[in-house]
């Protein structure tokens, strides 16, 4: 019998457990054979990108009394699109490269299951090669990461 694997993942944490039915047993229980956290995946991106040096000046704006000249008001602390789709990119990558290797590492045969939320959910699946997509059987679309492990399996069986 191979082994089947679920997969909770969300930006700062990965939850890996291995399904596991005794023969004495008449459900199958959940063991965690991987946890992993990720600091930047759970910090605002305010508080990754504080750096006062670095900022750019804000827009202009007319000065306080008649006739003061324009002057630079208020300073943004960079460009914040491009930076915080980069550093998303980054995480979703993190995430998904160590469930490639947990996946590649475990028996050719072992099957898995998926859950994570919608910001998340579908770039990593993309991000794994098709040898490990293949041996996906149920995804999900679900925030499980603080899921108590009892109530785990519930949510796939449904």
């Amino acid at each position: 019998m191979s082994d089947h694997y679920i997969v909770i993942a969300d930006h700062g944490h990965l939850r890996i457990f291995l399904q596991r039915q005794e023969p004495e047993q008449m459900s199958p229980g959940l063991t965690e054979v991987q946890g992993l956290d990720f600091p930047n995946g759970r910090q605002s991106y305010v508080e990754n990108e504080s750096d006062v040096a670095g900022r750019f000046q804000g827009s202009k704006q007319q000065g306080a009394g008649p006739g003061a000249p324009v002057a630079r008001m208020g300073m943004s602390i960079d460009e914040r699109l491009p930076l915080q789709r980069e550093e998303e990119r980054k995480r979703i990558l993190d995430v998904s490269s160590r469930i490639e290797q947990f996946l590649k590492a475990a028996s050719t045969d072992a099957t898995w299951d998926f859950a994570a939320p919608p910001s998340v959910h579908n770039a990593v699946l993309d991000a794994l090669s098709p040898q490990v997509r293949a041996r996906l059987q149920k995804q999900m679309t679900k925030d499980l990461v603080n899921q108590p492990v009892s109530q785990l399996l519930s949510h796939f069986n449904a």
